[in-house]
């Protein structure tokens, strides 16, 4: 069948929910991992956030009767897609190290677009012009929440500079994530998928955390205070064992439009948790940048999409 004459699929409400809550999870990852770098370097905060994730979804495969997954899945397809996954984390904590909670969400600037890069690239997937300016609307309600936390930072500063590009990356490297998972999530389902490639990631990121732990040393009092466990309390359970799966469950069901237009929730939450949680302003960048997420989220996730 011509790809002219495919055709048109109605995205149904529940993957879009998933994605929805998944993007809102990460939203407050960023602000709670920001506030916890102190306490936790970001390596090892990855380290400890994904062993715990990866611990509660073993858990939950368990009590499910549930295997691994591994003999069900093609081997070589699950360690790249680990590899991602370990790049993804590494650069999204010290990308967000390097700059601010608010800032780190700036991710969020880079991963919808190649989000729609590689659903067309790896799946085929075309996408409707209304989504191409649904992306440019949101991008400018980004840039200006982005610019709301940038007041502390000089602009050619390198670090920052380091961080932004850092947070590009990780942008980058997972929406490939997501679309190589998605053979992954067809063969076992994804809280299993997503456990498997967790716990095959947390062997390229250890290696980084243990040279990160003797050049820079660990402080462990200040790492078991209140505050640093309900942090990775929030980042293994929240962001990583429920985040992970639910995106993973709507990533694989949805187009990839769809995940596009979730993924901007990110810096609307973390923008909104600022406020709330860090004392920042609610002032009129606020007011703006949320309202050209929202339409430009409303523009891409409208409509359907062929195949």
């Amino acid at each position: 069948m011509s790809r002219g004459s495919a055709p048109r699929h109605h995205v149904s409400r529940a993957p879009t929910v998933d994605l929805a809550v998944a993007a809102s999870l990460w939203g407050g990852l960023y602000v709670i991992s920001a506030a916890t770098f102190e306490a936790i370097p970001p390596a090892t905060l990855t380290l400890i956030r994904l062993a715990l994730g990866v611990a509660v979804l073993l858990i939950y495969a368990r009590v499910r009767g549930e295997s691994t997954g591994w003999s069900e899945v093609p081997h070589r397809a699950a360690w790249i897609a680990a590899l991602v996954a370990a790049t993804s984390m590494l650069l999204q904590f010290g990308g967000t190290a390097l700059t601010s909670g608010v800032e780190g969400s700036v991710v969020t600037m880079a991963t919808p677009i190649f989000v729609l890069l590689f659903g067309r690239a790896l799946d085929g997937i075309s996408i409707p012009p209304r989504a191409w300016g649904g992306i440019a609307l949101a991008t400018v309600g980004v840039l200006i929440l982005a610019l709301r936390g940038s007041a502390e930072f000089s602009a050619t500063d390198p670090s920052r500079i380091l961080g932004m590009l850092a947070l590009i990356g990780a942008g980058a490297s997972w929406a490939l994530y997501s679309s190589l998972g998605r053979p992954l999530v067809a063969a076992i389902g994804a809280s299993r998928a997503i456990g498997l490639t967790a716990a095959l990631a947390l062997v390229f990121i250890a290696p980084v955390a243990l040279i990160e732990a003797i050049v820079g040393g660990f402080d462990l009092a200040a790492a078991t205070t209140p505050a640093a466990l309900g942090a990775i309390a929030y980042l293994a359970v929240g962001a990583t064992a429920i985040g992970w799966s639910l995106w993973y469950r709507g990533y694989a069901a949805a187009p990839p439009r769809v995940a596009a237009a979730a993924l901007f929730l990110q810096p609307l939450v973390a923008a909104l948790l600022g406020v709330g949680l860090l004392g920042e302003a609610a002032d009129a960048g606020l007011v703006a940048g949320a309202l050209l997420l929202l339409g430009g989220v409303g523009l891409i996730a409208r409509g359907e999409v062929t195949r």
